[in-house]
């Protein structure tokens, strides 16, 4: 048993990525009565973002409102992020001056089941999104008990990302149909690039997940699950999740030396960006990592500094584990709400309603998140055909639009970020050999539903 302790990593998204360069980079907890509005006057509320996404959101809210004949509209951009932002949203609900629509960058479904936010299904009824025009997968991140509380409108979607130029160079097939399509495919492929010289990792292939947010995904490929919401109860530690993280433990002892501290002080093989506390640029754009799993948002950051080494990258479905039986996607999604107490609803739904279909294709040519509405007609981002031509763009753009269709559902308890703690300090005790697999995910379970039990009881 050790005591070695390393920082289990948090997913940089795309929302770490605005957060960090926020058009206002203060967080507030605004008081009763700031930006209230008239009758029909638009008010929508963004966490954060930056100059590029304020603009985008800016002009679709004036250019509906426009159309629609209503009064001025006004977005306000950057009023802090994650807790800050709660905390200003859930203010304004409570003193009676919501906006009308919030967008949020954490799930809808614990605030809407505490009665923060309007129920949409009666009004996704007869309208052009109904509730059958969403991927079950994504819906479900805003359902709780069968009701609707919130539209995942645009995703970052996750797949498996690779440098076909290193595929190449040690012979192997870099198409997307030939990826490993199973964990032990990919752990095999994965020892073809891992190089070591004494304590340093100098390449590597793929890596075993250490990311608390996207555990759901790796256990839905193995067949299982994190949390069942139809019988409200966790399953942190199935056989399938402790088979999991039996099967990453033992590939980080027999490919990295079984210990992550090694890697990290290596170099960054956590995800395409550069490392902000040691300044490590990111190994996969350096061409010293042959792969990665990440979300969509990349499409937009990947041809930033640092400029790739290479000009050929591609991406690919998520392998299968042993107990799995297909490939699963997964998402962050931008979900949208309607706050309890908007001046003007039904207006603000038929924002969502155009955001979800023609709006989302305005946002995904600007900043890649992907439309998740099963009636948007996806067209490849400017930037990304700039970039790899257009036979390129057109094909990820397509592969993404299939991978949103076959989401895992996540994002989906009343006590998200709790679970995800909870994971989190699982993960790190099983990597640094502090806790048995089991025993680690079972103190996660029980913790876990404790804390579902506590809130559901109200």
């Amino acid at each position: 048993m050790s005591n070695t302790t390393f920082a289990v990593p948090r997913q940089i998204s795309r929302r770490g990525f605005l957060a960090s360069s926020a058009a206002l980079g203060t967080a507030m907890v605004l008081p009763s009565g700031a930006f209230a509005q008239a009758e029909g006057q638009l008010l929508l509320w963004l966490p954060g973002g930056s100059e590029l996404f304020c603009k985008i959101h800016t002009g679709l809210l004036e250019g509906f409102s426009a159309g629609a004949s209503l009064g001025a509209a006004t977005t306000v951009c950057g009023l802090g992020q994650d807790t800050e932002f709660t905390q200003s949203l859930i203010g304004a609900i409570t003193a009676g001056n919501p906006p009308d629509i919030s967008m949020l960058w954490d799930s809808p479904v614990s605030l809407g089941a505490q009665g923060a936010f309007m129920p949409l299904d009666d009004m996704m009824k007869g309208s052009k999104i109904p509730l059958e025009t969403w991927p079950a997968g994504l819906l479900s991140s805003c359902q709780f008990k069968g009701v609707t509380y919130g539209l995942p409108i645009t995703a970052g979607v996750y797949s498996m990302w690779y440098n076909e130029e290193m595929f190449e160079a040690k012979g192997i097939p870099s198409d997307r149909g030939s990826f490993p399509k199973t964990w032990d495919e990919m752990r095999k492929m994965s020892k073809e690039f891992t190089v070591w010289d004494g304590d340093k990792l100098v390449s590597a292939g793929f890596m075993p997940n250490r990311v608390p947010e996207t555990m759901a995904i790796w256990s839905a490929l193995n067949g299982g699950m994190m949390f069942d919401e139809t019988n409200l109860k966790y399953q942190i530690d199935s056989e399938q999740n402790i088979e999991m993280m039996t099967f990453f433990l033992e590939w980080l002892d027999e490919e990295y030396k079984g210990d992550f501290n090694l890697v990290d002080r290596s170099g960054n093989f956590l995800d395409g960006y550069p490392n902000s506390t040691t300044g490590m640029g990111p190994a996969f754009r350096e061409g010293r990592q042959a792969g990665m799993q990440s979300g969509s948002w990349l499409l937009g950051d990947i041809f930033a500094d640092p400029v790739p080494s290479f000009e050929r990258w591609n991406l690919a479905a998520n392998p299968v584990g042993a107990s799995g039986s297909s490939s699963v996607s997964g998402t962050w999604p931008n979900w949208f709400v309607i706050p309890v107490g908007s001046k003007n609803p039904q207006a603000a739904f038929d924002y969502l309603s155009y955001l979800a279909i023609e709006g989302s294709v305005q946002w995904y040519q600007q900043i890649p998140d992907v439309p998740t509405n099963s009636q948007v007609q996806r067209k490849a981002p400017a930037g990304l055909v700039e970039k790899r031509g257009q036979a390129v763009a057109d094909d990820i753009t397509a592969f993404l639009g299939e991978q949103a269709a076959v989401v895992t559902p996540m994002w989906n308890s009343p006590v998200q970020s709790f679970y995800t703690d909870q994971i989190a300090r699982a993960v790190e005790k099983i990597y640094t050999k502090a806790s048995p697999v089991k025993d680690a995910l079972g103190e996660a379970q029980a913790a876990t539903q404790a804390e579902l039990e506590r809130v559901l009881a109200g």
